[in-house]
C-alpha cells in the first residue's frame, strides 16, 4: 500500500527564493502540492484555508494539562480536521501525569470519534523511548505520529554501531503509528540532507520499512500517512536550528540553508514509497 502523502506546513515556511517550493503566497504553495501527489497538510492553524485550497487539513497542537484534552479535541473536531497530532506535556512529567494524559486523550478521542496521535518528540512526554514503551504497556490503545528523528539523535540509537539491534525494541510504537513523519537525523544532528554520507539514510529507511510492515500487519485495511517535516534554521524571528546552514554574509542572519527543503521532501516521499514496497514482502509480525 502506497503511503498517503501529507506535508507539514513547517516544510513550506521560510523557503529561500531559489527553492523548488518557493512561491509568493502560501495559497500558491498549496496549489502546487497535488501535482506531487500530496493530498493534505499538517499544520498548527489555518485549517479552513487549507481545506479551501482543496487539501485535507490535519491539526498539530499542544496539550499542557490533561484537563484540557476535551476542549482541545472539541475545537479540532469543530474545525473539521482529519486528525490531531499532539505534543503532550514535558520531559519532566511524573508517570501518574502521563497516565492522566493518556486516559483523558483516549476518552476524548472515543467521545468525539476523532483520531488523536501523540508525536514522538523531545521535550515532551515521549522524549524517552524507554518511558514511552512502558507507557504503551499501560495504555495499549495509544496511537502515534512517529517522528523517529527525535529518538535517533536524542537517544543516539547508533551508539557503538548498535542501531540494528535496538530497532526491534521500538516495535510496540511502530505498529501503533498510522502516521510517519519524514526527516533523517544523524547521531548528532536532528536534520541532515537526504544524501548525506554515513549510515543515516539507510537507518531511516530501515525504520520506516519496519514501521510500515508492522502497521500493515496491525491494521491491513487502514491507510498509513507519510509526512515530511523539514524545519528551517530560522524563519522570521523564530529560531529552530534544524536545517543545515553555512555562513553567507549577504543572507538573512548571515546564514544560508544548504539544502532545498521542499526538494528534499520530494526525495523523502520517493524513499517512503520504496519502503512501503519492501514492507509488503516483509516477514515481520507485530510484537506486542
Amino acid at each position: 500500500m502506497t503511503p498517503v502523502r501529507l506535508i507539514a506546513q513547517a516544510t513550506l515556511e521560510g523557503l529561500p527564493r531559489g527553492s523548488l517550493g518557493a512561491r509568493e503566497t502560501r495559497e500558491a504553495q498549496w496549489a502546487m502540492l497535488p501535482a506531487h501527489g500530496i493530498s493534505g497538510v499538517l499544520a498548527w492553524s489555518d485549517w479552513a484555508a487549507i481545506r479551501a485550497a482543496g487539501l485535507v487539513p490535519h491539526a498539530m497542537g499542544r496539550l499542557d494539562s490533561p484537563d484540557d484534552a476535551e476542549s482541545l479535541l472539541a475545537a479540532h473536531v469543530d474545525a473539521g480536521v482529519a486528525s490531531t497530532t499532539l505534543h503532550v506535556g514535558t520531559a519532566f512529567d511524573e508517570d501518574d501525569t502521563l497516565d492522566r494524559f493518556a486516559g483523558a486523550l483516549l476518552e476524548a478521542s472515543v467521545r468525539r470519534g476523532h483520531r488523536v496521535l501523540l508525536e514522538t518528540h523531545r521535550a515532551t512526554v515521549t522524549q524517552d523511548p524507554w518511558r514511552t514503551l512502558r507507557w504503551v504497556e499501560r495504555f495499549p490503545d495509544l496511537r502515534f505520529s512517529l517522528d523517529a528523528s527525535h529518538w535517533v539523535v536524542g537517544g543516539e540509537l547508533d551508539y557503538g554501531g548498535g542501531f540494528s539491534d535496538r530497532l526491534p525494541l521500538f516495535d510496540p510504537v511502530l505498529r501503533r503509528s498510522p502516521m510517519v513523519q519524514g526527516r533523517i537525523a544523524s547521531g548528532g544532528a536532528i536534520q541532515v540532507a537526504v544524501n548525506d554520507p554515513g549510515p543515516w539514510q539507510a537507518h531511516a529507511t530501515a525504520l520506516w520499512t519496519r514501521a510500515f510492515a508492522l502497521r500493515r500487519h496491525e491494521a491491513p485495511n487502514q491507510a498509513i500517512a507519510f509526512c515530511p517535516e523539514l524545519l528551517p534554521h530560522v524563519a522570521g524571528d523564530a529560531w529552530f536550528g534544524y536545517a543545515p546552514v553555512c555562513r553567507r554574509d549577504d543572507a538573512p542572519h548571515g546564514l544560508e540553508e544548504t539544502t532545498d527543503r521542499f526538494a528534499e521532501a520530494l526525495r523523502l516521499f520517493d524513499l517512503a514509497d520504496a519502503c512501503a514496497v519492501s514492507a509488503v514482502d516483509s516477514p515481520l509480525e507485530p510484537s506486542r
